[in-house]
């Protein structure tokens, strides 16, 4: 496969056509240059991977010495036009060459292994890095399709982004029969008719009125429900679209504040604290269930893991962000061997179990060590 089909990935489908593939897999990670002035440094340390790869795999068939010739010039991995992370992955396989850029700096390491070496990347498939801000403001809400570097206005399906424009062009079904008696009132309540309920309360029955419309809009452009949408607006506001939306994924935690009033980026660094702390909850319920399934569908011995997971009955994975375990997983026997011998059928089992938690439909957590249940490298909640 000649190079300039290398390509760039971050759905979570295509992770899983990539970890499907036959090994053997080569894995590189490699930090990328900061600045232009950098590039011919980046650029030696690259060759000098590629050379301890080649050093350490002479007897490897021409297959092997093939996928290494192929990714062995820097310039056809790293264009500076094209970066997009501080750092990049490059794996490759008869079937498979993909490149993966990463938003953090990672050592460079390269390795031969039956399986694509994933650890580093799974912050990036367990963590959201396509979001939504959905901006809440009567005078013009805003819908922004967001990465964790950039976001992007979108367009909200036709519907009326302002209250004034809604109350100028909408008739609400729920206008009072009674409410012909009284006069025209003004401002944003232009053209609609006020009787026996006060303004305040008719103010907020056609604001209801008019996020239900939002809320529409957005569920018609993400069809799919699961894209997380953080809103950000006063807390009156916030509290109003949430108790209406039937969206679902909505993001429990909120940037607080008027849209209109935060700097530059503000609103974009808030929601990105909302998603970790969004994660980081995600781990607190793991843990909860994990300490009331222990012994029974919560498990964390390397082995039991390991065979759980190859069987499908991971329902999700938390792993340890820097421990790894050696060893392999004999197919024919269906058994595990621990061990670290350095042999070309030897892999880290942590990364072999969230490959095989990922193919079968599972979740995969990360988790700083300190945060392991018993100081585990891996623990999981089964399905049975």
């Amino acid at each position: 496969m000649d190079t300039q089909e290398l390509t760039s990935f971050i759905e979570a489908g295509e992770l899983k056509r990539m970890l499907s593939a036959n090994g053997p897999c080569l894995s590189i990670y490699a930090p990328t240059a900061e600045s232009p002035s950098d590039q011919g440094q980046y650029a030696l340390r690259w060759k000098e991977t590629i050379r301890g790869l080649e050093r350490n795999l002479r007897d490897n068939p021409a297959e092997v010495r093939e996928f290494i010739r192929s990714v062995a010039n820097w310039d056809d991995i790293y264009r500076p036009e094209e970066a997009r992370g501080q750092s990049v992955a490059v794996f490759r396989a008869a079937d498979v060459f993909e490149r993966v850029w990463l938003d953090q700096r990672v050592e460079a390491r390269a390795m031969i292994a039956p399986h694509f070496f994933i650890r580093p990347l799974l912050p990036l498939f367990a963590k959201e890095r396509v979001f939504y801000i959905l901006a809440l403001s009567q005078k013009n809400v805003r819908l922004l399709r967001c990465t964790t570097t950039d976001s992007t206005p979108l367009e909200l399906g036709g519907v009326p982004t302002s209250f004034e424009a809604y109350m100028n062009t909408a008739k609400p079904d729920h206008v009072r029969d009674n409410r012909s008696t009284a006069g025209p009132s003004a401002g944003h309540s232009k053209g609609v008719m006020f009787g026996t309920v006060s303004d305040t309360e008719d103010k907020q029955e056609y604001l209801a009125h008019f996020y239900k419309e939002i809320d529409r809009a957005l569920g018609n452009l993400l069809k799919d429900g699961k894209s997380p949408v953080v809103l950000a607006g006063v807390e009156y506001e916030l509290s109003l679209y949430r108790g209406l939306s039937t969206y679902p994924g909505l993001v429990e935690q909120a940037v607080h504040g008027a849209p209109n009033s935060l700097k530059g980026g503000e609103m974009h660094a808030r929601a990105l604290e909302a998603l970790e702390q969004r994660y980081a909850n995600r781990i607190e319920a793991f843990l909860e269930q994990y300490n009331h399934r222990s012994g029974g569908l919560g498990i964390h011995g390397i082995k039991d893991v390991v065979l759980a997971a190859h069987d499908g009955r991971v329902h999700i994975l938390l792993v340890s962000d820097s421990l790894e375990r050696k060893g392999r997983f004999e197919e024919d026997l269906h058994q595990v061997k621990v061990r670290e011998d350095g042999t070309p059928n030897e892999e880290d089992l942590l990364n072999n179990a969230a490959i095989e938690t990922i193919l079968h439909g599972g979740q995969v957590l990360v988790a700083p060590n300190n945060r392991m249940p018993n100081g585990a490298a891996m623990a999981a909640l089964l399905r049975f």
